[in-house]
């Protein structure tokens, strides 16, 4: 869950995921969840939390994850508009997902997250995606509104990011207890309906 321009946020940490899952990348340094952050801004490994990995689906549309791991979120250059919400430490789960491109480009793909904290919310979440892309000069949000995502209220940002198009949906899970997040980069719509069905 890479990301890093002038500002760090949610929005760009995901979507530059995906670049990432296509390139490859080294191993983030392990580290002990059960200690405090102490003073980073990003911790991730597989097998951070099992709980919160263990929500990825192992396979989205027939297709395995490129990968899975989880970690969390630990300073305002991260969390971006949720520290100013009071939250400053949230725990996230992940997988990506690298999709044969149909349009040339390289950066296709899905990223399937789950995100819990004290006192998270879909609302606050998706403000902070849209906050990162706002802060972003490169990207334009298409639209922004609200959705119903499995029967419940959810919302969705259309991005064009550079040449990429992007979309963002953020939704609660059936349980209320995280809250679950799709990036879809230059797929169809059917992949992006696909992986929000692989949550619950």
């Amino acid at each position: 869950m890479l990301g890093a321009i002038v500002r760090r946020s949610l929005f760009l940490a995901a979507t530059g995921v995906l670049v990432a899952a296509c390139v490859g990348t080294s191993s983030p340094p392990p580290f002990d969840p059960a200690t405090p952050c102490g003073g980073v801004d990003r911790q991730e490994m597989k097998g951070a939390y099992p709980d919160l990995e263990a929500r990825i689906p192992i396979l989205v549309d027939g297709q395995a994850a490129d990968s899975r791991d989880s970690g969390r979120f630990c300073a305002k250059a991260t969390l971006g508009t949720l520290w100013d919400a009071g939250i400053h430490e949230e725990q996230f789960g992940g997988g990506i997902w690298a999709v044969e491109p149909t349009g040339g480009t390289s950066l296709a793909g899905l990223q399937l997250s789950v995100f819990q904290a004290p006192g998270l919310t879909a609302q606050l979440l998706a403000d902070e995606y849209k906050a990162g892309a706002d802060a972003t000069s490169r990207v334009k949000v298409v639209s922004a509104a609200n959705e119903q995502v499995s029967g419940r209220p959810g919302f969705r940002i259309n991005l064009l990011n550079g040449d990429s198009h992007q979309a963002i949906v953020v939704w609660p899970s059936a349980d209320g207890a995280v809250i679950q997040v799709v990036i879809a980069a230059d797929v169809g719509e059917s992949k992006v309906q696909a992986a929000i069905a692989a949550l619950r």
